[in-house]
């Protein structure tokens, strides 16, 4: 079976979201990986997802004792009726919190690659912006070149910085390679 996901980032107007298709028994942490290029967060910091009944991560960066490990548990113990949620909370500092909404249940289709981002609207905020709040102040600065600090945001961020940008299709080939991204991380590092 194929959950059709959306993914929202809380608190933030307008909204930054993305509707992805992933296979029912994904692995918690490889819908880490999937929700971080999807979303265009780089993989570089800590998460954690919360259910009802349980916290979930790679226990082997918390201290924790209850969290269940993320890559033992699979996403269809945890959502399998249209409108279940979970909570996805990336990056401990600016605590980037999602609402993951299983929208939908679909049949396999061959010939889709799994997983897949189908809509999404607006840019990801970058990393270590310093939270909402940071994210509002970037944004102030990084759309009027004649503030002070705006070289300093723009070298900062390494360009401009466009909130409205959203690419599907580099999204998915990014999804299409997943296996591949998953197997290039260093061991030592959140996989």
């Amino acid at each position: 079976m194929i959950f059709e996901l959306l993914i929202e980032l809380d608190s933030l107007e307008p909204r930054v979201w993305r509707r992805v298709r992933v296979n029912s028994d994904i692995d918690m942490r490889t819908l880490h990986h999937t929700i971080q290029l999807a979303m265009g967060w780089e993989n570089c910091h800590l998460y954690y997802f919360a259910t009802a009944v349980e916290k979930i991560s790679q226990l082997e960066f918390l201290e924790d004792e209850d969290f269940v490990e993320d890559h033992e548990v699979n996403l269809d113990e945890f959502v399998q009726s249209a409108g279940d949620k979970i909570n996805y909370v990336y990056d401990f500092g600016d605590k980037w919190s999602h609402t993951i909404t299983l929208e939908k249940i679909v049949e396999n289709d061959e010939s889709e690659h799994i997983p897949i981002c189908l809509a999404g609207e607006r840019n990801c905020p970058p990393e270590d912006v310093g939270g909402i709040s940071g994210y509002h102040e970037f944004l102030k600065i990084m759309s009027n070149p004649r503030l002070p600090e705006y070289e300093e945001k723009v070298d900062w961020y390494g360009g401009e910085y466009d909130p409205a940008q959203f690419r599907m299709s580099v999204i998915n080939e990014d999804l299409e390679e997943i296996d591949d991204y998953i197997d290039s991380l260093d061991e030592d590092w959140l996989y």
